[in-house]
């Protein structure tokens, strides 16, 4: 069975579970290294699978239709590739992957990754956060900036939370939007202000304008962010 091959309705099916978790399972059953079990799941194949629903969550979001996007999100966050792919991106990739939570770990073993993908597994739709840890950062003017630090376990889940809410808001985010985007950056925003500023677009006079706001984080309405969050 080709697994490249699969639609979105079949990421359901006994055969794909199979395939993709007894992998995870052989750990906790044989004797067999848990070192060796995680270098042997398919990362490649599980990166196609993931970029496939979310291309299919994009293009649902483009077209209007929100109940097949929820559809289509809800079977990323009960995939197994996602769940795998959100914990290697925390205890891996991330350059904060070191970064403790109140719970004071500050990095996971082979084996406590793979329980922690069946973690994933078995309580995504429940996941009980844990408390953040609290840290002050110093600001240039003298003051500091209160920032909360989750545990490895609930910034695996928020990842792949992100997994399936990024698609959705990048079909309906602006053009000109750059910060905190996957495939944007600030040389992207440069590129634009070059480009606007040279003498030959729209003549010689420009204006920069440049706005800073007092606290916006603290004084944001988070209720009315989480309204426009389209998740199941």
């Amino acid at each position: 069975m080709n697994i490249t091959k699969l639609g979105p309705t079949e990421y359901r099916s006994p055969m794909f579970l199979a395939l993709h978790m007894s992998a995870l399972l052989a750990v906790l059953k044989t004797k067999k290294r848990a070192d060796d079990v995680w270098k042997e799941l398919p990362w490649k194949k599980f990166q196609r699978q993931v970029f496939r629903l979310q291309r299919a969550i994009f293009k649902a979001q483009k077209n209007g239709n929100k109940t097949k996007v929820k559809r289509l999100q809800r079977l990323l966050l009960q995939s197994r590739a996602a769940q795998a792919l959100a914990v290697k991106q925390v205890t891996q990739n991330n350059k904060g992957k070191k970064t403790p939570g109140v719970d004071d770990r500050t990095a996971l073993t082979v084996k406590q990754r793979l329980l922690l993908c069946r973690q994933l597994r078995r309580n995504w739709a429940k996941w009980q956060h844990q408390p953040l840890r609290r840290v002050n950062i110093p600001k240039p003017n003298g003051k500091t900036r209160g920032l909360g630090i989750p545990t490895i376990a609930d910034r695996a889940w928020q990842c792949l939370l992100k997994f399936a809410a990024e698609p959705a808001y990048e079909a309906t985010a602006g053009e000109r939007s750059y910060g905190f985007r996957l495939g944007r950056s600030t040389h992207d925003a440069q590129k634009l202000i070059f480009n606007n500023l040279n003498s030959q677009c729209n003549g010689k006079d420009k204006l920069i304008l440049e706005t800073d706001i007092s606290k916006c984080f603290d004084e944001i309405d988070h209720e009315v962010i989480l309204k426009g969050v389209i998740l199941p």
